[in-house]
């Protein structure tokens, strides 16, 4: 049999929605060795002891080959090496001669690619959409604000933990094949990343208020000229933009903490303001 086939079909939607529902204790059994190789293990136990449940041998195994290996994957998207793991530990129940080396190398190669598409979609697309959704209705006194931003994120991520669990026990290694010659996951990658920044965006012109009240000339009859105008004629919000510029700098460049940074943007704008640089 050829490993992109997917043989058996020995799991039930019960078990599948079992191991679903474990898998959201997933990146709550972390550790630095394996990261989330326990929470892994303990969402496909019941799976693999029905898988296995000739064969207390290769029960054992499975939980040593899954405890004592490294796995970390965005967990939002987990559910897709899940859902193939359980296809291969399925064709190893059925062959004598299966290489369950494969099974790591699966395992491994989704890792990288999964993560940056989950990355680019949960954490800096729609948590991002979702903040700034809640943001503005907490400042406008809505209790609607956290609430929205429950939903918003949290119904795709439940969604996409199934989707992606029933996908892959489903495809089984069929889907590396098609998801590398179709380049789906670099083109999902692209345009979350699209519209994160989009949203990125849109929230620094919305959320982050920083104008100059700096004027110049106006000798005799002339009115004088204020920065502010000149600015906003170059490019509207650009004191913003520029603000949460150099925040990302000094955050990226991991010599300036968040909380740090906080007060010193707190201080640095109650001295300019009180010099008449800001407003």
């Amino acid at each position: 049999m050829s490993s992109n086939e997917k043989r058996g079909g020995a799991l039930s939607n019960k078990d599948l929605a079992n191991t679903f529902r474990r898998a959201i204790h997933l990146n709550g059994m972390n550790d630095y060795p394996g990261q989330m190789h326990s929470g892994y293990t303990y969402a496909m136990m019941p799976a693999l002891k029905k898988i296995y449940k000739d064969d207390d041998k290769k029960l054992v195994d499975a939980y040593e080959r899954h405890m004592n290996e490294y796995f970390n994957v965005t967990p939002y998207v987990s559910g897709l090496p899940m859902g193939v793991t359980l296809a291969l530990e399925e064709q190893n129940a059925q062959s004598e001669d299966f290489d369950t080396s494969t099974i790591t190398g699966v395992k491994t190669a989704l890792m990288g690619p999964l993560s940056a598409v989950g990355d680019t979609i949960f954490h800096s697309t729609l948590r991002v959409v979702a903040v700034s959704v809640a943001i503005d209705l907490c400042m406008q006194g809505s209790f609607a604000g956290p609430v929205l931003f429950f939903l918003i994120f949290n119904i795709p991520q439940v969604i996409a933990r199934w989707w992606t669990l029933k996908m892959g026990y489903t495809m089984g290694t069929r889907f590396l094949d098609e998801a590398a010659s179709s380049g789906i996951m670099e083109k999902i990658s692209y345009a979350a990343s699209v519209i994160g920044l989009a949203a990125i965006g849109a929230m620094t012109a919305t959320n982050v208020a920083l104008t100059t009240p700096i004027t110049f000339g106006g000798a005799g009859d002339t009115d004088p000229t204020a920065l502010q105008a000149l600015l906003d004629g170059v490019m509207p919000k650009m004191l913003p933009l520029a603000l949460v510029l150099i925040c990302y700098a000094l955050l990226r460049s991991k010599k300036v903490g968040m909380v740090p940074m906080l007060f010193g943007i707190l201080a640095i704008g109650v001295v300019l303001s009180l010099l008449g640089i800001i407003g």
